[in-house]
């Protein structure tokens, strides 16, 4: 990440005053709902934040994004493709047996292949070849091609255990059984929807934590977030509504800190395949033949119709930066060439008509109604844009749950992403990736995009070990992705959270809520 020094600037300023440790159990109002407590089963954030309490990495990332040890205290490149990574010493699983070199071994061979996945975790592990343990501490990783991200791509890999793993599935993990870790927690209850219960794991290699019992509630609701720290019912939130952020900073017995985030919301056109067919029609309702989505031109048209700057200003209320790609401005591999689309109506028509619709079409877009914030009202004013140009378009919003089973059966659909590879390979290799299970590409392309001279420049920037270089790389590819229109970002989004006065938590550009870091 360049400008790193903003990065921690912004976070020390924002800081929590601390205060005197008492209680020992802590609450968390969670924005998000999490799915599964099986580590490897969705890379979704909320789903991430669960994972990350109860089992550890080879590498972690602080709350500013830099790279730090987690379960191996040393990496180094042998060559061009071997990494050797050294494993910290006398750590324990939950149950009293030794985290070995064997254990990673297993988990990075079943991190890509959970079934019914619905966006897994394949795309961090794409490059490697074979894992193999050198003795109980170290581990030889022989890639592909040479992967100069390979320590950072694997802070996102929770590593589990072989012996609690082995046979497993994601409702052992989801029951408990299963769910054996290293971290700082132990698993105690999962209620799918309603709430996570972890216990302190006293044996942790890490520091401290404060906090005997920590209990994540799943509080969809803006409004019903506010009414429990209000009350006293939840210890801390995330996503304040930005409605009531004054209301936060005024009130005695509350803390708000906020960060500029990684996340990237968009909207994802579906361009390929069948399913578009159910919720793409003509102007007048008549079957379309062809996918208008599937044309460039249709995709920039939709893209130049959209007013960023009104819906970050009037609808996120300044809690969202407009953007026109998916990374903050300071991060490896953004561009200032691409910057958010003048709202041109006039040429959106030209390109409709260019692209054969003179007359537009009628067109649903899928939108999560508890996942992102605002993310309903967002598409409601997108939807109103694009029926000024002749896409008449209409919304149905869904339970996340409901929605992340779903989304391969949408023609358009508000999705986040939040850039885990902190650089521009996670949407590149994940999300816009030719889907493809040996290459490691398109885990969470439900969109069917695919453009393979795209996939090859990426794959080409991915094994330069020169960061320089490396960038430049990938900032050709991000502008490749941008003017074919593969997705249509709207804004980055800030990270917030409000807390009981005297609880201390560095905000995290990655937006998840450790209550492993959170102190009294």
């Amino acid at each position: 990440m360049k400008n790193l020094a903003f990065w921690l600037g912004f976070a020390s300023c924002a800081s929590f005053l601390g205060g005197p440790a008492a209680a020992k159990d802590i609450t968390v109002g969670l924005s998000g709902t999490v799915t599964s407590v099986d580590p490897h089963f969705y890379n979704a954030s909320p789903n991430n934040s669960i994972a990350m309490q109860i089992f550890d990495r080879l590498t972690e990332r602080t709350a500013e994004g830099q790279l730090v040890e987690g379960l191996a205290t040393k990496w180094e490149a042998v060559s061009d493709t071997k990494w050797r990574f050294t494993l910290r010493d006398g750590v324990k699983w939950h149950d009293g047996k030794p985290f070995t070199a064997d254990d990673v071994v297993f988990t990075l061979g079943r991190a890509g292949k959970v079934p019914n996945s619905p966006g897994g975790f394949g795309g961090f592990i794409r490059n490697v070849a074979s894992v193999k343990a050198d003795g109980d501490l170290s581990v030889i990783i022989d890639t592909k091609s040479p992967a100069p991200t390979l320590p950072g791509d694997l802070a996102n890999m929770a590593i589990v255990s072989r012996h609690a793993g082995e046979g497993a599935d994601t409702a052992d993990y989801n029951s408990g059984k299963a769910a054996i870790g290293t971290g700082p927690f132990r698993f105690s209850t999962f209620k799918q929807g309603i709430e996570v219960g972890l216990e302190r794991n006293p044996d942790w290699w890490g520091k401290k934590v404060a906090w005997e019992h920590a209990t994540y509630r799943m509080i969809s609701s803006a409004s019903a977030r506010t009414t429990a720290i209000l009350a006293g019912d939840v210890d801390i939130i995330d996503a304040p509504a930005a409605t009531d952020i004054a209301r936060f900073k005024s009130t005695a017995t509350l803390s708000f800190v906020s960060t500029p985030g990684l996340r990237v919301i968009y909207l994802a056109p579906t361009t390929s395949g069948e399913t578009w067919k159910a919720n793409v029609k003509g102007p007048n309702g008549e079957a379309l033949e062809t996918n208008p989505l599937a044309d460039p031109r249709v995709r920039t048209a939709l893209s130049v119709a959209i007013n960023r700057e009104g819906i970050v200003d009037k609808i996120m209320e300044g809690t969202a930066t407009a953007s026109g790609q998916w990374l903050p401005k300071g991060a490896f591999s953004y561009t200032d060439d691409i910057q958010p689309p003048k709202p041109d109506a006039a040429a959106a028509k030209k390109l409709l008509a260019d692209a054969g619709f003179p007359n537009g079409f009628q067109l649903t877009v899928h939108v999560p109604n508890d996942r992102y914030p605002n993310a309903p009202a967002v598409v409601q004013a997108v939807a109103q844009m694009w029926t000024r140009i002749g896409v008449k378009t209409n919304v149905e919003s869904l339970p996340w749950t409901t929605f992340s089973s779903r989304k391969s059966d949408f023609a358009m659909k508000l999705l986040g992403l939040g850039n885990a590879t902190y650089d521009a390979s996670s949407m590149l290799v994940n999300v816009l990736g030719t889907v493809d299970p040996q290459r490691g590409l398109g885990a969470a392309n439900d969109s069917g995009y695919s453009n393979p001279a795209l996939d090859d420049l990426v794959a080409k920037a991915m094994t330069i070990y020169d960061d320089k270089a490396r960038e430049a790389a990938l900032v050709e590819a991000v502008k490749v992705a941008v003017n074919d229109g593969a997705i249509i970002p709207l804004y980055q989004q800030s990270n917030a959270w409000v807390a009981r006065k005297g609880l201390s938590y560095a905000p995290r550009i990655d937006e998840r809520t450790l209550v492993k870091d959170i102190a009294e």
